[in-house]
């Protein structure tokens, strides 16, 4: 299964209810700012460098490559895999 790549304006167009953007699984390695409360579906794959804003959250098996940043109070379920060098801002969660 390929996942669509999403660019910056689909992303920007994305619905947002009750705060907080609804992001369907996708690939997301186009963009590289995400702002805060973005809500990613399973299996969401992101590039390098990424850097995520504060209460993101993150469902099962969505992958990162190397030196993503996130804001605190992030969320992730189980199965997220991330490359070396990414960090994380306190209050980040982890399933398992």
């Amino acid at each position: 299964m390929t996942l669509h790549r999403f660019t910056k304006e689909e992303f920007d167009a994305l619905p947002v209810v009750n705060g907080r953007r609804q992001c369907p699984t996708g690939d997301y390695s186009a963009i590289k700012t995400f702002p805060e409360r973005c809500s990613f579906a399973e299996r969401c794959s992101f590039a390098g460098w990424c850097s995520f804003a504060e209460r993101c959250s993150f469902a099962e098996g969505c992958s990162f490559a190397e030196r993503c940043s996130f804001a605190g109070g992030c969320s992730f379920a189980e199965g997220c895999s991330f490359a070396e060098g990414c960090s994380f801002a306190e209050r980040c969660s982890f399933a398992g």
